[in-house]
């Protein structure tokens, strides 16, 4: 091999070699990751109130750092032992509650829904984040 081949192979070569290298060792030691980011890691409060649309209302004082409508309620209800069934929808990558306590969607016309400090929820549950303070209500309307 010439020496000016030998000279161009070794130019590549050796930045390619010391950035796999810090590459790996960046892996190793946790600084990059494929784990998405926490953005919620801080403990919140929030207040969670379910109506069955019969006269039956449940609310809870929930704390939690996984900050959405959705994993509050799960939260609840891990915490409160009371059954949630959802369904998911891959096309949109979310979830939807389908019953709460056995009251499930489509019992005379009424639908799971919920409302963020009194507003009617736009995005999905799972998409809804949560600060500390929020007021999350479940209508069964």
């Amino acid at each position: 091999m010439n020496r000016k081949l030998l000279k161009n192979v070794l130019t590549v070569a050796i930045p390619l070699l010391i950035i796999c290298i810090v590459g790996i060792y960046l892996v190793n030691t946790g600084i990059i990751t494929d784990e998405p980011p926490n953005t919620n890691s801080k403990m919140i409060n929030t207040s969670l109130t379910i109506d069955y649309g019969n006269g039956e209302i449940d609310t809870y004082n929930i704390e939690t750092s996984n900050a959405t409508v959705f994993s509050v309620l799960m939260k609840a209800s891990e915490d409160y032992n009371f059954p949630v069934t959802t369904k998911s929808y891959n096309q949109n990558q979310s979830y939807y509650i389908d019953s709460i306590k056995s009251v499930t969607n489509g019992e005379d016309g009424k639908y799971w829904m919920y409302y963020l400090n009194g507003n009617y929820g736009t995005v999905g549950a799972d998409m809804q984040t949560v600060a500390d303070g929020d007021v999350i209500e479940w209508r069964f309307e």
